[in-house]
């Protein structure tokens, strides 16, 4: 048998016995969250001065624990005392053939112009430009931020169901430009495109449910914002090669919004009218804010229910014993063009799995690293550990991300149909 055919015949085969295993643990899930452990809120902080781009400038209000300045991603007010949980598989059937949806492809050249030049050859120079200034100065935490455009879609999960094509809900992936039900580890690090700032610098692999407009229609974002952000300089770490990590509600039919997880109105994460479910913004842009865990185990890339290897704390609280290592932690920010109505609009895993989700009511999110080595340690160290804040894929050196930034809007189609499966 062909080598990479063995290794997908294994991957299917190790899929099902994670599937029957998470079914067994799944029933034991308290509240619907894919969230691990949840940290209590510390309480209010003092205002931080606003540092987010003009476009995604705050009104100034302060939410919860998070400052004037900051985006909903900087608390997690309301969670109450820590308690323990446990994860069920996605939501999910036979959606037919992963091939059919090929055609709704991001194919840009400027994504894939290095995919085929393994992680460790990749020419710095290429995928980096000239900074105007190193960062935006000391920041009261370490803050690094990229954009990025969606790459495709497919009724595909690498992490839930590796190596089952079409086995899932569609989801939209960005970043990793060959992310697929057969993905392996090595795959994602030195082969495919990037459609993130630094391009292939950042094979990483990110998924959300499809957003559906109810006409057979996915509906793509105008941008996507990644923030990583840390208040442990001291302790903050590079995330693992092939770190997987889920987050937000993917195996209950609703969730209580909070600054971990919720859709909101206007063009950044502390938007109004937070609720969980999809928000009439009246014309306005519709936004999902998704915040993953950030402290690791220190041992597994991932668990037999996906997510014990991770769990959230506050920001001013310590890694416990159990999970020693802080990460930094990892927002996604997407925002959709407004529309003058979004009736019969709703995620694509709302109507899976026997599912009758208010809509959006399974808003969650998927990530597999796949940074490159001497880019992550560069803003790890200039960013992160400096307290610097790097807003447009600055690295705190000469030299940026190329290609996309903060204040760059997806300038393709919104609205795509979807091919007959």
């Amino acid at each position: 048998m062909d080598p990479v055919w063995r290794t997908r015949a294994i991957g299917a085969v190790s899929a099902l016995a994670l599937a029957t295993l998470a079914l067994v643990v799944g029933d034991s899930l308290s509240g619907g969250r894919i969230t691990g452990i949840r940290a209590s809120d510390p309480g209010p902080t003092s205002a931080e001065p606003d540092e987010r781009p003009d476009a995604l400038a705050v009104t100034g209000t302060t939410i919860g624990s998070a400052s004037a300045g900051d985006d909903a991603t900087d608390t997690e007010s309301g969670v109450g005392q820590a308690t323990a949980a446990t994860a069920a598989p996605a939501p999910a059937g036979p959606r037919g053939d992963t091939e059919a949806y090929e055609s709704i492809r991001n194919d840009q050249d400027k994504f894939t112009r290095f995919a085929d030049v393994p992680s460790i050859d990749l020419d710095l120079q290429s995928l980096t430009e000239p900074a105007p200034v190193d960062d935006n100065g000391a920041s009261p935490e370490g803050q690094f931020r990229v954009a990025c455009e969606y790459s495709h879609f497919g009724a595909d999960d690498p992490i839930i169901f590796p190596g089952q094509p079409g086995a899932s809900h569609l989801h939209m992936f960005f970043g990793n430009t060959e992310t697929n039900a057969f993905t392996t580890e090595d795959e994602l690090i030195n082969s495919g495109g990037g459609t993130c700032s630094g391009f292939e610098l950042n094979r990483s692999a990110y998924w959300v449910p499809a957003l559906l407009d109810g006409r057979g229609n996915a509906v793509v974002p105008d941008q996507i914002i990644l923030y990583y952000k840390t208040k442990f300089p001291g302790s903050v770490t590079a995330m693992p090669q092939g770190l997987q990590m889920l987050a937000g509600n993917l195996d209950a039919e609703s969730f209580q919004a909070d600054q971990l997880l919720h859709w909101s109105c206007g063009p950044n994460g502390n938007g109004y009218n937070q609720t969980n479910r999809i928000p009439d913004c009246g014309g306005d842009v519709i936004n999902a804010s998704i915040v993953f865990p950030n402290c690791w185990d220190g041992v597994n890339l991932s668990s037999p229910d996906f997510v014990s290897h991770l769990t959230y704390v506050d920001d001013n609280t310590a890694c416990p014993s159990s999970h020693p290592r802080r990460l930094p932690k990892i927002s996604f920010l997407i925002y959709w063009p407004g529309a003058d109505s979004v009736d019969g609009w709703h995620l694509s895993s709302d109507r899976t799995g026997g599912f009758n989700a208010p809509p959006g009511g399974t808003l969650h999110a998927d990530w597999w690293g796949a940074w490159n080595d001497e880019t992550m340690d560069l803003w790890i160290s200039g960013c992160m550990q400096a307290s610097r804040n790097c807003s447009y894929g600055q690295t705190g050196t000469s030299r940026q991300l190329a290609g996309l930034n903060p204040l760059e809007i997806y300038e393709g189609d919104n609205v795509l149909p979807l091919p007959d499966s």
